[in-house]
Order: C-alpha cells, then structure tokens, then sequence
C-alpha cells in the first residue's frame, strides 16, 4: 500500500473552502478590544469614557453593528438621547436582525417619550414614542421569541402605558422562559395592583416603577431595572482554518 500524495489543486480547494468559512463580520483586534473596553466601562458606570472607546471602535470598523449599538447605549444612559437614536438608527441598519440592537433601541424611545411628556407636556408625541417602543420590542421577540429580556421591557412599557392585561400577560412569558429573571415578580405583582385600582384611581403613563417612588423614569438607564449590558464581543482566530485544512488533509491521505 502506497501513501497517497496530497495534489496541489486539492489542496488550494481546501484553502478555499476554509477561507470561505471564516465569518465575514469579524473585526481587528483593536477594534474589538476597544468594544470590550467600552462595555467594561458602561458597565462600571464610566459613560462618557466609554462612548469615546465605542467611537474609536467605530473608527478602525465602521460596520461594527454591534460597537454602534454599543455607543447608542452609553448615550442613552448618559441622557444623549437624541445621539443614542442617532447610533441605534445605524446599528440596525447594518445589521437589522440584531436582537439586542432592538432592546436597546426601545429603552431610548421610552426615555425620548418621558422627556415629551414630563418635559415639554406634549402627550401626543410621547404616547407616539411609546407604541414605537413597544413595536421594537415586538421586533425583538420576533427575531428571539426566547428573549426573556425583550419579553421583560415588553411587559414593562405596555403597563407604562396602562395596558396592564397585556403587561402582565408579557411579565408570564418570561416567567416561563427564565423565571428567576431579575425584578420579574416585583414588576409584575405592580402590575396587577395597578390593574386592579384603576377604575378609581387613575395612573399616569410611565414606568410602573416610579408609582412606588422607587425609580424616576427620566433616568438614563431607562427601562433597565434588570441590569443590561452589551454583548460581548465576537472575535475570530485561525483556528477553524487550521483544522478544517487538517481534516481535509487526513481524508486525501487515506488509502
């Protein structure tokens, strides 16, 4: 039995093969570095250094969908909110089936229509920026009908907007996803007591929440009771190459 010799065309074919399998949105190493140094820094509370890591991302990338969502974010927690629509606006648009992307995109337009209607007192507009908020939070459970977190902002504008059936029909769905889900049962429990006094004690649009004077719904975290952060980072290496060139090496050498 003799060693079968590997040709020079099968060879380039492989290359081929495993050039087309590496991920095309994958980003420099900089640039990823600089995505996970803004969410660090979001995280920690350090939004105005972090939108400028997020920028630089976007810089050396600027197809990062996920770095545009990234800074729509910080912004939006920095009460940027108009920039936090700006970068959102580019983020889908890059990349319109990014889940995460839509969840953030929801909690600007909830503090965009808390500005309308607490600031300026134009009710029209901001019961417009509601039902936008919760149309992008449908379009994430859409995309991930197992989002529990999509599910949960869901939930929380519809009784914002005094659609408390809806709300707490939304506030199960993720009790059946993830019942340990951060503040489900608080919420939902809130929801119901509003639901239940509502013929003769009318509530206010806005967040559930700030009827137990536990947060103000003009804050920048918006409706992020459950601690949301970014995405991590996706990074790709050579290692899918190496052994997808490997294996097709050993299948030409069998005899």
């Amino acid at each position: 039995m003799h060693k079968t010799t590997v040709p020079a065309k099968a060879l380039m074919a492989l290359f081929f093969i495993a050039f087309l399998c590496i991920p095309v949105s994958a980003y420099s190493a900089d640039a990823s570095d600089l995505y996970n140094t803004g969410r660090e820094l979001t995280e920690s509370g350090n939004y105005t250094q972090a939108i400028a890591a997020y920028n630089d991302a976007i810089a050396l990338e600027p197809l990062y969908y996920e770095a545009w969502d990234g800074l729509a974010d910080a912004l939006n927690r920095n009460g940027q909110f108009n920039d936090a629509l700006a970068a959102s606006n580019r983020s889908l648009a890059l990349h319109p089936e990014y889940v995460q992307g839509w969840i953030n995109r929801g909690q600007i337009l909830y503090n965009i229509g808390y500005w309308y209607e607490d600031t300026v007192h134009n009710i029209p507009a901001a019961d417009t920026l509601y039902a936008e908020q919760v149309t992008a939070f449908e379009k994430a459970i859409t995309l991930d009908p197992d989002s529990a977190e999509a599910w949960f902002n869901k939930g929380y504008a519809l009784a914002g907007m005094k659609r408390y059936d809806e709300a707490i029909a939304a506030f199960d769905q993720v009790k059946v996803i993830d019942p340990s889900y951060p503040n489900l049962e608080k919420n939902r429990k809130i929801a119901v007591q509003l639901r239940d006094k509502t013929d003769s004690s009318p509530q206010t649009t806005g967040s559930i929440q700030s009827t137990q004077a536990e947060t103000t719904p003009a804050e920048t975290t918006g409706l992020q009771p459950a601690g949301i952060s970014p995405q991590p980072s996706p990074q790709y290496g050579i290692a899918g190459v190496i052994a997808i060139l490997c294996a097709g090496f050993l299948i030409l050498q069998r005899k």
